[in-house]
């Protein structure tokens, strides 16, 4: 188990060194990927009137599963971490997994469809992208006041 609490932070820190790569190459003037962004409809309409196909292929093909790799490999850390106090310190870090998967496949559908109705399209990712952030940053909140407590109670 020790070497768990090693290897998955590492894991997820080599992800998202992948992931930022790949994020890197997708912004559109100074509009970033939208994982990243709290997109309105208009922005979201000029990001995917900007995205070539290169980078539409790039979104869809390694950063997606740079992306999916991250999420498996932090929301797992994030368990790992607060698993010992109960099953549902880890509620946090799992709904940040089913956000993201979500937002993945809106991201997904909102890429491979036509740029007609983008707009509304949009309203969905704007609310489970911001539900993703609340969930990641509560369930990092746990598992760093559980690692805190458990250095303190071992000393």
């Amino acid at each position: 188990m020790k070497y768990l609490y090693w290897a998955l932070p590492v894991a997820s820190a080599l992800a998202y060194g992948v992931w930022r790569y790949f994020a890197g190459q997708l912004y559109v003037g100074a509009l970033p990927p939208f994982d990243l962004h709290l997109y309105s409809s208009e922005q979201a309409q000029v990001y995917l009137a900007g995205l070539t196909p290169a980078a539409k292929a790039i979104y869809l093909g390694p950063l997606h599963t740079a992306d999916s790799v991250l999420m498996i490999c932090l929301a797992a850390s994030l368990i790992a971490a607060v698993w010992r106090r109960g099953w549902l310190w880890a509620v946090p870090a799992l709904l940040y997994l089913c956000f993201d998967l979500a937002e993945n496949r809106l991201v997904t559908s909102l890429l491979d469809s036509s740029m007609t109705g983008a707009g509304a399209a949009t309203d969905p990712l704007r609310i489970v992208t911001g539900l993703k952030f609340g969930c990641l940053g509560l369930a990092a909140a746990l598992a760093l006041g559980s690692l805190w407590r458990k250095r303190w109670v071992a000393r």
